[in-house]
């Protein structure tokens, strides 16, 4: 009996030490996304831009000023933040770039195409002609398979909203 009771005691000491984590690190996610959408609303301002809509990513968070027609990008770098204004009249292109690994022939009889994947990125090109800018949304050494399809269809929503609202080459002019 006391056997039992002692295991019943372990058990539930257990279960009660992972919610306890499981709580902390919940709040601490909630913290730091807290912070983030914070700073980005602070850098925001500097900028003199009202976001409509923004996204918190592993490596990345972004606002969309529909308005201005601005996206600020802040990629973390080493417990800083690098940031980018984007001017969507400056756009040529919005589009999903997908990265995938050395794939050796014949191995893609034994596995699926995904399991390549490297990176997905949402890329901007310039009219004129400057560097692409990429905002990373998947990477493999972040992020599992599992979580493929909700970040690809993430990404897909954001490359439909950025795209309709670039405006085509033959109506600049």
């Amino acid at each position: 009996m006391s056997t039992l009771a002692g295991t019943t005691i372990l058990i539930g000491m257990t279960m009660v030490i992972c919610i306890l984590l499981v709580i902390l690190h919940n709040q601490q996610k909630r913290k730091m996304m807290s912070h983030i959408l914070n700073l980005l609303s602070r850098v925001g301002s500097e900028y003199n831009l009202s976001f409509s809509s923004q996204e918190i990513l592993k490596r990345c968070a972004f606002g969309l000023d529909g308005l201005h027609r601005k996206i600020l990008i802040m990629k973390n770098a080493e417990d800083e933040f690098n940031t980018k204004v984007i001017d969507l009249d400056e756009v040529r292109a919005c589009s999903i770039k997908r990265t995938f690994g050395c794939i050796r022939a014949g191995d893609l009889k034994n596995k699926n195409l995904q399991q390549y994947l490297e990176k997905i990125v949402l890329q901007f090109e310039f009219r004129d002609n400057k560097l692409p800018v990429e905002i990373p949304f998947f990477d493999h050494a972040e992020h599992t398979i599992y979580q493929l399809s909700a970040i690809e269809r993430k990404a897909k929503h954001w490359q439909a909203i950025l795209s309709k609202m670039i405006i085509p080459m033959k109506n600049i002019a």
